[in-house]
């Protein structure tokens, strides 16, 4: 298993994932979850949790914060009331693109 994908899916638990979300984010086949090679969208997909991840670091000094963001509700006009992992689960990618840069540009506010 690739070292990026080992981080994401640690991301992932402490974003308090579950399983099938897990596997509808990376876009991994249930049956082979480990795959050998990543795909290039799941490359992109492990990048995004990865990019997440580090953008949350830069925003928030609290790790409940760095963590719990993602799957906590939130009343940002772009989340519709929703979590992004609520979001992201739904295994669409320009979704993903889209949490992705969202959570990006909140680093500059």
């Amino acid at each position: 298993m690739s070292t990026g994908l080992s981080e994401a899916l640690h991301i992932l638990v402490q974003w308090q994932c579950t399983p099938n979300q897990a596997l509808a984010i990376l876009k991994l086949d249930p049956d082979q979850p480990f795959p050998a090679v990543l795909s290039e969208e799941q490359c992109e997909r492990v990048t995004f949790v990865l990019n997440i991840h580090s953008d949350l670091g830069t925003i928030f000094d609290d790790p409940e914060d760095v963590y719990g963001y993602m799957s906590s509700p939130h009343d940002d006009p772009y989340f519709e009331g929703k979590s992004p992992l609520e979001l992201i689960s739904t295994g669409d990618l320009t979704v993903f693109e889209r949490v992705c840069w969202h959570i990006d540009a909140m680093r500059v506010l």
